[in-house]
């Protein structure tokens, strides 16, 4: 199935992090944020609120908003289920996201990984509970859960000794990235069946479309260069992409141009989070008809003019070729982010379409 294009509009998601929420909207992210079904539904109630007494007036959130069983939180950004339920620890936080422990697996530890049996698990077990309470209240299910990636989540298990591990330990590397791959088709598919969607909560700009697109977090792929993305992980986007359709991949890091090759050769892919400080034009040139979700940087629009951030946005449509197969989002903006930097995002958009 194909993405629609979105011709003549360029859609607009913004999300703010843990901090600003707990600043602004005195909510806290302990384990009961994510996983205590009446904290799910109360605390995801009051954002949506919050959301439309702010910003209302260019279209966030919503006025009366009654409760809906929103089994994971869609207003953050937060990855950390499918790293603890291969061996993680996790430790939440008041305000900011669950920080995933190093598990710095041993070679063995790693060689003897299978995937898990998400139903049995006790993390997942703890997650199905919760969205089984949810379901039986209420009679139906939305949201979902970040689900991370293959080589991010193979960073919370291995380490730095990872890349190591590419140099010196190919059958190590890709016995791990079969065990997460599998364990992520598994899990995603069965989310998605609960809610109908597996992605909001990596990204919600995947809300503008038919059937939710299943983004792919490769945010570690930055870090490593096209050769060993196309040696060691492109056979793992492919295999994820042949199950989870539609399929999509997010690079937040500022260089996508650099494994965009790499990303040229993964099959059904559409759509790309284009991380801020990427080269658009040599993204577009190799991915001519993939769908750009073009990220703002959330660090600048912190401190930076609302005129900055209109001739950023101009920048960045400008550089696609247009608005044709474009987005525009501004993920994890901390507290203290101007409200009319905020709200000219919106503006701009729009001037972007006239």
């Amino acid at each position: 199935m194909r993405i629609n294009s979105l011709d003549g509009t360029l859609p607009v998601e913004i999300i703010f992090n843990p901090r600003w929420w707990n600043k602004n909207c005195n909510i806290t992210f302990d384990k009961g944020f994510f996983i205590d079904p009446v904290r799910r539904v109360n605390d995801e109630q009051k954002m949506r609120t919050y959301l439309y007494e702010r910003f209302g007036d260019i279209g966030l959130g919503e006025k009366n908003s009654g409760e809906k069983p929103v089994m994971g939180p869609v207003h953050l950004a937060a990855g950390y289920i499918v790293s603890q339920l291969l061996g993680c620890e996790i430790r939440f936080n008041e305000c900011d996201p669950p920080d995933v422990i190093a598990a710095n697996m041993t070679d063995q530890e790693v060689m003897g990984l299978e995937a898990p049996d998400i139903f049995e698990a006790g993390t997942t077990r703890e997650l199905i509970n919760m969205m089984n309470e949810l379901e039986d209240r209420y009679g139906y299910l939305v949201g979902d859960v970040n689900w991370s990636g293959v080589q991010n989540i193979a960073l919370d298990l291995r380490g730095q000794q990872l890349f190591i591990d590419y140099y010196e330990n190919h059958e190590l590397v890709e016995h791990l990235f079969e065990i997460i791959s599998k364990t992520l088709v598994e899990f995603v598919t069965y989310i998605r069946k609960r809610t109908g969607s597996s992605s909001i909560s990596v990204n919600p700009s995947v809300r503008h479309f038919g059937p939710s697109v299943n983004l792919h977090s490769n945010c570690s792929v930055a870090m490593i260069s096209n050769e060993f993305y196309e040696k060691f992980l492109l056979k793992y986007d492919n295999f994820l992409s042949a199950n989870l359709q539609p399929y999509g991949i997010h690079h937040c890091g500022d260089n996508m141009d650099r494994v965009a090759e790499g990303y040229s050769k993964v099959n059904g892919v559409e759509f790309f989070d284009v991380g801020w400080g990427s080269d658009i034009r040599k993204c577009r040139e190799l991915l001519p008809d993939a769908f750009f979700n073009l990220r703002l940087n959330p660090v600048k629009i912190l401190t930076c003019s609302d005129n900055e951030v209109e001739e950023d946005i101009i920048k960045l449509v400008e550089n696609n070729g247009g608005i044709r197969n474009a987005g525009i989002c501004c993920i994890n903006m901390d507290n203290g982010t101007p409200d009319i930097n905020i709200k000219k995002v919106f503006d701009t958009a729009k001037l972007c379409c006239s």
